[in-house]
């Protein structure tokens, strides 16, 4: 609206009031926390992009509602075989977000019999939901062995996801109980027996209820384990997302550092703290470094000296190295921006 006001100042135009259109939020890693109801006069939202940590979420959770029609995506086609997710890029994983509910929702409203609008393999059709699945390659690697393991046997839909605060790290795949939904777990997508359901029009129905405008509710799902072959594959965490995250950052810390600036960045610690999403690591009761880790990937990092001296410092964005600096003498010896992180 105001780009029409400074094209042509003539041009007669009416612009709501402020408060109706733009709550700002300016450090919001993640708009999905935002309880949009407490805003029923709102007619859009703003946020903070550049300095909010959002680089990363639109791709990993973006969802198109006119998938089929849209110019951007009319020509993507969801993912055509659960084998690929072994080793698929992230941006060709993340390419297939924005489309995938909208091709559930045309599944399960669709009749038994009807042609289907899911690429199969073998019968079976895969949906990825969410991105942060390319964020877990040991869960990737282990669900082309799981779909050939049921392949034997009588199932419905296979879901794939995390668990936490489980006290075990491992990737296991199980047949859900009925009541038997895990306490903390999320989902990042699932594959359907298209040819070998064993009741089409209940797995439908059930489909359908996942679809929701926040993205894939799995809960009709896990409501149905009584009467749907309903399985989970899960990576488990032992403890929190976070801590998992901040751990798994600590060798892409060491590769930035090392391959771009032939650095090596002090990460031993003799002790450590852990409040949600920032670590701190101790050397004999010294802060040695601390490093916080945002859910789409982000990682900021600053250590120490023995003698309290800035050594180096470095901000990503799960993609790219937004600066880094190595530290000499209090002096900056090596300075860094906009590279790509490392393979």
């Amino acid at each position: 609206m105001y780009t029409k006001c400074l094209v042509d100042c003539n041009m007669p135009i009416s612009i709501a009031p402020q408060e109706l259109l733009y709550p700002a939020f300016h450090f919001v890693p993640n708009p999905d926390a935002i309880d949009y109801s407490r805003f029923p006069n709102c007619l859009m939202f703003q946020f903070g992009y550049t300095c909010s940590g959002l680089e990363g979420y639109v791709k990993r959770r973006n969802r198109c509602k006119a998938a089929h029609t849209c110019p951007f995506h009319a020509k993507k086609r969801p993912l055509d075989s659960i084998r690929r997710l072994a080793h698929i890029s992230e941006q060709e994983l993340c390419s297939t977000i924005p489309i995938a509910l909208t091709y559930l929702e045309t599944f399960a409203k669709s009749a038994p019999g009807e042609q289907c609008v899911l690429p199969l393999e073998d019968g079976v059709a895969v949906l990825v939901t969410d991105g942060d699945l390319a964020q877990y390659g040991r869960l990737r690697a282990e669900l082309p062995g799981y779909a050939d393991r049921l392949r034997g046997q009588s199932w419905d839909v296979l879901l794939f996801g995390l668990e936490w605060s489980t006290g075990s790290d491992e990737v296991v795949l199980f047949n859900v109980p009925p009541g038997g939904r895990p306490r903390n777990a999320c989902v990042f997508g699932l594959a359907i027996n298209v040819a070998r359901a064993r009741d089409q029009g209940l797995l439908r129905s059930a489909l359908a209820a996942c679809v929701t405008d926040k993205g894939l509710d799995p809960g009709p799902l896990f409501a149905a384990a009584d009467r749907l072959s309903l399985w989970f594959a899960a990576e488990k965490l032992a403890g929190s997302i976070e801590a998992a995250r901040i751990w798994r950052s600590m060798p892409v810390v060491h590769k930035v550092f090392s391959s771009l600036a032939q650095h090596t960045p002090p990460l031993h610690f003799d002790d450590h703290e852990l409040h949600g999403n920032l670590a701190k690591g101790m050397v004999n009761g010294r802060l040695a470094f601390e490093m916080t880790v945002e859910s789409n990937g982000g990682i900021q990092f600053r250590a120490w000296n023995d003698d309290n001296s800035p050594n180096c410092e470095m901000k990503t964005n799960g993609s790219k190295v937004e600066w880094m600096k190595v530290f000499y003498n209090h002096q900056v010896s090596f300075e860094a921006q906009g590279k790509e992180i490392p393979s």
